[in-house]
């Protein structure tokens, strides 16, 4: 991570617990935090952590976390954002060892949905990469930073505005939750 190109990055719920070494960035999401619009759920939530770049053009997001004991649900992704209700996430989520997820969400009118896909192992990095193309988004994950799958194509509408456009992480259940954000590239 080149700490020069962050200086255009913001931060949306900056955590408290946030330290830059060796050209990565530690953060510590704190308890409780979550991004999710549910009727339900009977769950308004907006206070996990975003760290973004502003923009109104097309571009390519590319970005790698590093973790360990991702469950309960705790998530580190990638985010793109009009305001609190109208956004796209993806990240791995896991009540427990057992029952691993990669998904998706995509929040439209303050109605959050959730798409996701079951995978072997909880690894302990991750790669994402969103895309836009106007009003178009594709959006994929790697274990490697090679072999992309894709996760989810879809539109946002309202897109033409300015978007916000980064990394998250969140700790919804009573637990913090650490992880390294060790790359983000924004083209």
């Amino acid at each position: 991570m080149i700490l020069e190109g962050l200086l255009d990055f913001e931060w949306l719920n900056e955590p408290e617990n946030v330290v830059l070494s060796n050209g990565q960035m530690s953060v510590e999401a704190a308890a409780n935090t979550d991004f999710w619009q549910s009727v339900h759920h009977g769950l308004k939530k907006d206070n996990g952590s975003f760290f973004f770049k502003r923009t109104t053009n097309n571009f390519n997001l590319t970005l790698k976390w590093s973790f360990e004991n991702a469950i309960n649900f705790n998530q580190c992704g990638i985010m793109v954002r009009i305001d609190e209700r109208n956004w796209f996430k993806a990240s791995l989520m896991s009540a427990d060892e057992n029952h691993i997820e990669i998904g998706t969400c995509l929040t439209l009118s303050g109605h959050s949905d959730w798409a996701g896909a079951k995978i072997k192992r909880m690894p302990q990095e991750i790669y994402y990469k969103l895309k836009r193309q106007e009003d178009d988004f594709v959006c994929s994950y790697s274990f490697d930073g090679q072999n992309y799958v894709r996760l989810r194509q879809f539109y946002l509408k309202g897109a033409d505005d300015e978007l916000k456009a980064g990394a998250y992480i969140a700790a919804p259940q009573g637990q913090p939750f650490k992880a390294v954000l060790k790359e983000i590239i924004f083209k």
